[in-house]
């Protein structure tokens, strides 16, 4: 699928960082974290579920900024709105993985700029987090973490995190909630989704 493919996508929906973010997460959530013969209608059909799902991890990203976020969240439920109202059921897994290729370049920059750096520099037990970051990002794109869905542009689902965790690195139960909340906080990894962006090569090696 090309740039364009999908005529009713409107590209205002992402001309800022903002309203960019807000269909990019929308869009991992939809991908990999709903039920499309159940959750899909009524996520459209109820404006505060979707921005339930939204909330928490878009105010992550934009710092709490009510102007922003106001404009992230809607311009996520205008995109779920139009998935439905021009997209079947069957073809919503295709059409989600179409958008992602078509737009990654745009998703891409707005999600690196907001990836919360200053979360990634704290130490945790023994281990320094950048290093330990970029060992897990590594390790995530190299598939040595058990995944679910991957789409092609490179998103994916992890199955197991936390026993992962626990098996590949020795870390305690503790230790693997601090570490995930961490990833989340800094925006790496949320609702077990890693989003594309964070395992490129060239944003992994500017970890520090």
């Amino acid at each position: 699928m090309t740039e364009g493919t999908v005529s009713w996508f409107e590209k205002e929906w992402i001309d800022n960082d903002a309203k960019a973010l807000g269909v990019y997460v929308a869009l991992l959530i939809l991908q990999f974290r709903v039920r499309y013969k159940t959750d899909i209608h009524l996520l459209c059909g109820d404006d505060s579920l979707m921005g339930l799902r939204l909330k928490p991890y878009l105010a992550l990203l934009l710092h709490d900024d009510e102007d922003e976020l106001k404009a992230a969240m809607d311009a996520g439920k205008v995109f779920l709105k139009a998935l439905v109202a021009h997209t079947s059921l069957p073809e919503h897994e295709a059409v989600l993985d179409g958008i992602e290729l078509d737009f990654y370049g745009t998703f891409k920059e707005a999600y690196l700029r907001h990836v919360n750096r200053e979360a990634m520099a704290v130490k945790l037990s023994d281990y320094e987090t950048p290093a330990f970051i970029k060992t897990f990002l590594s390790d995530v794109a190299s598939n040595r973490f058990s995944k679910g869905k991957v789409t092609s542009a490179g998103s994916s689902i992890l199955l197991t995190p936390f026993a992962d965790f626990i098996e590949l690195y020795g870390l305690s139960g503790d230790d693997v909630r601090r570490f995930m909340e961490l990833l989340r906080i800094a925006g790496i990894m949320f609702l077990d989704v890693v989003p594309a962006p964070v395992l490129e090569t060239e944003f992994i090696e500017q970890i520090t």
